[in-house]
């Protein structure tokens, strides 16, 4: 027998947590049809070899949390989570994204993306062509432009509710007949290879001009409904914001949670608030032992391997935008900007809404640090704290913060730690097997931070550098176990029967460096974002075609809709 390919002599790391091995791995349309470990296999010649000695073989790992909806649009390689080993990408989270979309609605649906997740609008609006409007023209038309990895696609429930209610959509929770309509958008969508859907119920998050989201309109008998029809469909996952205070659930939040699972029929759900905070230390084990019973329905809180730091941009203040006050800048005129905050009034009120509790940044902006700016007058200022600068001044710290925005033409940039930033409990929460590693944004915030790369830093700063973790039990966690979780059978182990997604890597080489050490300006209207180079990471291979090699597309596009079980 003549096979695909053939990788010999490396190092298998299976994915399931078992010991290491050394064994060659043989590829045949697309799936894994033999290991050897003696050196022989049933067939003889390939045509390909891979020569793996010195490397690890290994699944190629699965990203739970990504954005990549918009990006799709013009780059189906993917290469920023590729180029790390990601072979499978879950978009669509938080409940927005590009579709289903109306003509419209476009502007609307790009502006709530520039708010919550921080996209460029002359990017998105340079680079979408809206060769579609329903959801299964929208996964149609990427299947047309080709996929470099895998992509699993969740339906994000406000341009869901969006496209049944328009205007309505984020002003009130829609009527019997138009949720019925809108479920069955969701099943049609589901049928033609959505993964799920998505949904964002906390108030801290915004859109446009700081209006409330779609999603947070939804009242419990939407929700019921939609979750209603994965439990007809007999699969599907479901993702879910529904935390206020990251990793202080109310039993208010969680009850939400519970709705989800039961109208469901027992699918998976995913969430996000699974963080250290500084302010709180003891907040996430307290959450996990209160969310224990929920996980074992199938509840999976996430959270990241690496710190959550955050630029602070007061001409897109969304890490602010929990504070009512915050919201009455977004999407302004930079004079009428200006105007809003240089108003005593109006800093009166955003001061009171930081401290009143349970917001994103509560007392942490005073720690801030000024990172960029553009007026040459303030470097004296760079790296320095609101706290010292507050102090140096003799001011009051928020008006600090203020002041110096407005002093730059609200160009300053200012860098505040949020959450996951104690690296000894960071080290301990990757191997908690009641957190799902993932919530890395990937596609979102290009321009703040660059995470997608979390692969490649987990096999070199906390396996190899740090030895928190053994490998075996690393690539688990970004391998067999979100495949487990989101029913991907056929993925997430090096096994017989299982598609050919795989990383080979140098382990004493592997690696990327964190905050991002690149930027880039090659997205569409010459859009900036930030990147990490990965190192070490030989090939990533796709349905058993090899999609990198040593960092570089190789031109194939064997990625695919996925849909899990």
């Amino acid at each position: 027998m003549t096979y695909d390919a053939i990788i010999k002599g490396g190092t298998i790391v299976d994915g399931s947590g078992a010991r290491r091995y050394t064994g060659d791995v043989a590829i045949q349309d697309g799936r894994i049809v033999e290991i050897g470990t003696d050196g022989k296999m049933s067939g003889g010649s390939a045509r390909r070899h891979i020569n793996a000695e010195g490397l690890v073989v290994a699944p190629g790992v699965i990203d739970v949390h990504t954005h990549y909806d918009a990006q799709l649009c013009w780059d189906g390689v993917l290469e920023a989570s590729a180029s790390h080993g990601t072979t499978t990408v879950v978009q669509g989270n938080c409940g927005i994204g590009v579709a289903p979309c109306k003509p419209k609605d476009r502007d609307i649906s790009m502006h709530d993306l520039v708010v919550l997740e921080g996209l460029s609008y002359e990017t998105m609006k340079a680079g979408i062509n809206w060769e579609f409007e329903t959801f299964p023209q929208y996964l149609d038309f990427v299947r047309r432009r080709g996929l470099g990895i895998n992509v699993a696609a969740f339906v994000p429930l406000g341009p869901l509710r969006r496209w049944e209610l328009g205007d309505e959509a984020n002003r009130r929770a829609a009527t019997t007949e138009e949720t019925a309509r809108i479920a069955a958008n969701l099943r049609e969508a589901m049928q033609a290879g959505a993964f799920g859907f998505s949904s964002t119920m906390t108030k801290r998050q915004t859109g446009f001009q700081g209006k409330p989201l779609p999603t947070q309109l939804a009242d419990a008998t939407e929700l019921k409904t939609y979750a209603g029809v994965l439990k007809e469909l007999g699969r599907g996952v479901m993702q879910a914001n529904v935390i206020e205070s990251l990793a202080r659930p109310t039993d208010e939040e969680l009850a939400k949670l519970d709705l989800l699972i039961d109208a469901s029929g027992g699918r998976t759900v995913t969430f996000s608030g699974a963080f250290y905070r500084a302010d709180d230390p003891e907040a996430i084990e307290k959450m996990l032992q209160k969310c224990e019973a929920l996980r074992k329905r199938g509840a999976v809180p996430q959270s990241t391997i690496m710190p959550v730091n955050i630029e602070l941009d007061f001409r897109n203040a969304m890490a602010l935008a929990d504070v009512d006050a915050f919201k009455e800048t977004l999407n302004r005129p930079l004079e009428e900007q200006k105007r809003i905050y240089a108003d005593p009034a109006w800093r009166a009120r955003a001061k009171a809404g930081l401290l009143e509790g349970r917001k994103l940044f509560g007392t942490t902006w005073m720690n801030c640090i000024v990172l960029r700016f553009k007026n040459e007058q303030l470097r004296p200022l760079l790296f320095k704290t609101i706290t010292e600068i507050a102090r140096e001044r003799g001011a009051d710290p928020f008006n600090t913060m203020i002041d110096l925005a407005l002093e730059d033409n609200l160009e300053i940039k200012l860098l505040g730690e949020m959450v996951n930033n104690d690296h000894k409990k960071l080290g301990q929460h990757i191997k908690d097997p009641r957190i799902l590693v993932g919530l890395h944004d990937g596609g979102a915030h290009v321009d703040t931070f660059f995470q997608a790369g979390f692969p490649t830093y987990m096999l070199g700063h906390w396996v190899r550098d740090e030895k928190v973790i053994e490998l075996e039990h690393a690539v688990k966690r970004m391998t067999s176990e979100p495949a487990d979780y989101l029913g991907f059978a056929d993925r997430g182990r090096v096994a017989v029967g299982k598609r050919a997604d795989l990383m080979i890597f140098d382990p004493s080489a592997v690696g990327s460096a964190q905050p991002a050490d690149t930027v880039l300006h090659d997205l569409p209207a010459g859009g900036m974002h930030l990147y990490s180079k990965p190192h070490g990471m030989a090939y990533v291979m796709v349905d058993g075609q090899v999609l990198m090699e040593n960092g570089r597309h190789t031109g194939a596009m064997p990625g695919r809709i996925v849909t899990g079980n």
